[in-house]
């Protein structure tokens, strides 16, 4: 009896074992096109959240999905690292002490000298006036004008210009400035002419004494005849 236990064994182990296999092999094939099922629903449920007949509660849940992915890209930025107010100070600081190390080397640069001259500048004494006959000086109350020459610091000299003539040919008519205030003349200020025309003079350099004074014309005429003024004024150069 013993003897025949193994052939009675092993025939019954091979039924087992093929019954076992069979049965797996069932609950897979019930699995699996349950499991496909399932994917073919959550397709069918992913496409028409895409499409303009996708239904309100689709595109409220494709909403949703949306707002998630945005809240964690914001999360992401918000995690990443930021420069610090001492490192943005630190900037600023670097790039203001580039800029005082430009600012002293210009200033220690040796400026350009500067060739324009400026423009001369024209006191007006009067105008019109005469005749005047006197064989000597006649000082001119008509001529007369305040000059402050501190006012003109740097000026290089002045000149006295004046539009005048004689109404005869004979003798020399002159013109010079007076310093009223000082009571004294202008040296290189006197003008000469012989023409019964009228024509500009204009007298050498002079230079006037600091502080304000009152100056004036002071005419004559050699022959007595008879002397016209136009115009006089005291040119200051630069």
């Amino acid at each position: 009896m013993i003897r025949f236990l193994p052939f009675i064994l092993i025939p019954v182990l091979i039924l087992g074992a093929l019954g076992y296999w069979r049965f797996t092999a069932s609950q897979k094939s019930l699995a699996t096109p349950q499991a496909q099922s399932e994917t073919d629903s959550q397709t069918l449920m992913e496409v028409p959240k895409t499409l303009p007949q996708a239904s309100l509660e689709d595109r409220i849940s494709s909403l949703e999905d949306t707002n998630l992915k945005l809240v964690a890209e914001i999360n992401k930025l918000k995690a990443a690292p930021l420069s610090s107010p001492d490192s943005a100070a630190a900037d600023t600081q670097a790039s203001l002490t580039e800029l005082k190390v430009r600012v002293s080397a210009l200033e220690k640069a040796s400026p350009t000298t500067s060739t324009a001259s400026k423009y001369p500048l024209y006191i007006p004494l009067g105008a019109g006036g005469g005749p005047w006959a006197d064989q000597d000086w006649h000082t001119l109350t008509e001529y007369q004008a305040p000059i402050n020459a501190d006012n003109y610091s740097g000026y290089s000299g002045m000149q006295l210009e004046a539009n005048f003539r004689l109404t005869e040919a004979a003798g020399t008519g002159s013109i010079r400035l007076y310093n009223v205030t000082d009571g004294s003349v202008v040296s290189s200020s006197q003008l000469d002419t012989t023409g019964t025309a009228f024509g500009v003079q204009t007298s050498g350099s002079f230079k006037l004494p600091a502080g304000q004074k009152t100056y004036t014309i002071q005419v004559k005429s050699t022959s007595s005849k008879d002397i016209f003024v136009q115009s006089a004024r005291i040119k200051v150069n630069f």
